[in-house]
């Protein structure tokens, strides 16, 4: 992501003079956006980019294997997430945000604790606790000391070019965990357990962090310390200085003595054909049975931008049945399979290309969502896509400002769609035109068949509060030869413009 889309809560250590003339001419493109609201991909829900897979982090069992709408309906392979979901003063529809656990900081080794330990005061939910801070009996997934791996999923917003580092943080010795107290920083070892640091100009160079832009993963290899019992796992995926975007999210572990872990556990799917895509429509066998493992149970779930044009039948077994019609544009399809031995589970997914039978030259990305927390007059607002290798850009590239008596997606639709450009807002017509519905809950977010765009988010910039932020200028080092200058700012809020004037 450029640096000029993104926003920052501080800057730190602005560095050496170069270093320093160098961020300073960035800096009045900097700080544009503030809070990062998804636009959905999947069921018109929001969503953002990353969060740990394997083993199943608090976010992948409610959110990603458990929705918020199977709980109500009764279809929750996990319904103690209804929990955490419903939990007093949580947006209903919030657990649909699990991919969007963020800040824009250098994370808990450089600022130290957070109210909220699982999402470190994430800008989504504006610091307040999020789905997954809720001190509910979470599942928890077994465990034991000694080598660990620990598998990022990405494939929202596949940043492997800026990625920058890992790091794990573990409750103490001494820590019980208590149902109905929430999580704090005081809980935990002071230090990381485990730090990987990764450049992507250099891929293989540290063993210990796996890449792999196919699946959109990266698997990190740990160890895990000595501990007895059940505990809570801190952890943190960061992008580079050009950002400083940072995911956060916790792993709940059962450490059982004597009893280790199934390490032979794994999930499989086959698809029967064996296709990477779907055209119009047709039915799709799902098959788990080569997943490895004794006494496994077995569910399939599905992710798109058009949710009604699929159906599984036996998405409890480990063969099922995909049925799709077809669709009036192209879209993704990804496939979720998680099996379970009553200890542990694993889960692999599978994206498809799904094409209509009639050519269309539009990417169907979804409905644009409701909103995470309410519009106010002069918010800033623009639609943020991620093309499949991680690049960013911002529609229209100056956000528009949200007017009173304006609904939000028409006004954004028209500064879009004017432009003619690759992204529009709307309905398909029968002529293959995007054009705006009245009914403006049917409209969506299209991309030009012929981009690589693979997901799209709603930016919101706050108005501004009218606060100010702390300005702490030192002297880091300094010699009869240079002298290094860092300037600390920080605000309470996102910093949404900073101008900067150096006179020596």
């Amino acid at each position: 992501m450029k640096i000029q889309d993104k926003p920052i809560r501080a800057l730190y250590s602005l560095g050496s003079l170069r270093p320093l003339l160098t961020a300073i001419g960035s800096l009045p493109r900097l700080l544009m956006l503030g809070g990062m609201i998804g636009l959905s991909p999947m069921a018109g829900k929001v969503l953002a980019h990353g969060l740990i897979q394997e083993p199943p982090s608090r976010n992948w069992f409610c959110g990603a294997l458990t929705k918020p709408d199977q709980v109500i309906n009764g279809t929750a392979q996990y319904p103690v997430c209804g929990k955490a979901f419903n939990a007093p003063g949580l947006d209903p529809n919030a657990g649909y945000n699990f991919m969007s656990v963020l800040t824009h900081t250098r994370g808990y080794a450089a600022l130290g604790a957070r109210n909220n330990v699982c999402g470190y005061d994430s800008e989504t939910w504006q610091g307040a606790p999020t789905v997954w801070d809720q001190p509910i009996d979470w599942p928890t997934n077994r465990m034991s000391a000694g080598p660990k791996t620990f598998v990022w999923n990405i494939a929202w917003g596949p940043h492997f070019s800026d990625t920058q580092e890992f790091r794990y943080w573990i409750t103490k010795d001494d820590f019980v965990y208590q149902v109905g107290k929430p999580l704090s920083f005081s809980d935990f070892e002071s230090e990381p357990f485990c730090t990987l640091n990764y450049s992507n100009s250099s891929p293989t160079a540290n063993p210990a962090v796996i890449p792999n832009p196919g699946n959109s993963t990266f698997t990190t290899k740990c160890t895990l310390p000595d501990r007895s019992g059940r505990h809570v796992i801190y952890a943190e995926w960061g992008r580079n200085h050009y950002t400083y975007e940072r995911f956060h999210g916790c792993v709940d572990a059962l450490f059982d003595d004597g009893i280790p872990p199934n390490p032979e556990l794994d999930a499989r799917i086959e698809l029967t054909p064996a296709v990477s895509e779907l055209v119009g429509e047709g039915s799709l066998t799902l098959d788990g049975s080569q997943s490895i493992g004794k006494g496994l149970s077995y569910q399939w779930s599905i992710e798109s931008s058009r949710p009604t044009a699929y159906r599984l039948e036996h998405g409890n077994e480990k063969v099922a049945t995909l049925h799709y019609d077809d669709i009036p544009a192209v879209g993704n399809l990804r496939i979720l399979l998680n099996v379970t031995d009553g200890a542990q589970s694993d889960s692999e997914t599978l994206t498809l290309v799904h094409q209509p039978a009639v050519f269309s030259n539009w990417r169907d990305l979804g409905l644009l969502s409701g909103l995470a927390q309410p519009l106010r007059l002069g918010d800033r607002i623009a639609l943020r896509t991620v093309t499949q290798t991680g690049i960013d850009a911002l529609w229209p590239s100056q956000p528009i400002k949200f007017r009173k008596g304006s609904d939000w997606t028409q006004q954004l639709a028209q500064a879009i769609n004017s432009r003619n450009g690759p992204v529009r807002l709307g309905v398909l017509n029968n002529q293959g035109e995007v054009v705006m519905s009245q009914n403006l809950a049917e409209n969506r977010v299209y991309a030009a068949s012929s981009t690589d765009i693979a997901s799209v988010f709603l930016k919101v910039t706050p108005v501004d509060s009218g606060s100010k932020p702390t300005i702490t200028p030192r002297v880091a080092q300094s010699s009869p030869w240079y002298h290094e200058s860092q300037v600390l700012i920080s605000h309470a809020k996102p910093i949404t413009a900073l101008r900067v004037k150096i006179t020596f």
